[in-house]
């Protein structure tokens, strides 16, 4: 009963800190962005010679955005809680709520397992290959897809004891 008491406090520190990390991440990807499309429009139409790399760099920090973005949507309780589709569920009584807010809960972790097994396979595949305008692996792109699934995974855990 310790051990696992001990291993909830981790999780939830965990889950706090990559709360907070992902929350920074955001607006740190967000602001890029707006940076790097600006520097783009700058350069193509003030100075007439376009960076050629804005394009794939602001791609990647949206992919990225959109990614650490959805894992945030997977901690209950805070301001980025997914909006949920409960119209059917709250008409079911109390006990068959809990139930499917359980099989939700299950489902969503089968997801992430999922996600998370197939992302570090499509990462390690794709290691070799490179971008075409900035000349880098395209597995700074896909490890989002293993960083998503483990973040959710840390905030699903923990919506485990919430329930």
């Amino acid at each position: 009963m310790k051990d696992s008491r001990r291993f909830l406090t981790l999780v939830k520190m965990i889950d706090s800190l990559f709360y907070s990390i992902g929350r920074l991440l955001g607006v740190l990807i967000t602001s890029l962005i707006i940076l790097t499309l600006s520097a783009g429009v700058v350069s193509r139409y003030v100075f007439n010679r376009p960076f050629f790399w804005t394009d794939e760099f602001a791609r990647i920090l949206l992919i990225w955005s959109i990614l650490i973005g959805a894992a945030l949507g997977f901690r209950k309780g805070s301001t980025t809680d997914h909006i949920r589709m409960d119209f059917f569920v709250s008409l079911l009584p109390e006990d068959f709520r809990k139930i499917t807010d359980r099989i939700v809960l299950v489902v969503d972790v089968v997801f992430c397992v999922v996600v998370l097994l197939i992302g570090i396979r499509f990462f390690v595949q794709t290691l070799s290959f490179r971008t075409a305008a900035m000349d880098i692996s395209k597995g700074y792109i896909h490890i989002t897809l293993p960083i998503f699934a483990f973040m959710a995974l840390i905030f699903l855990m923990t919506s485990f004891d919430r329930r």
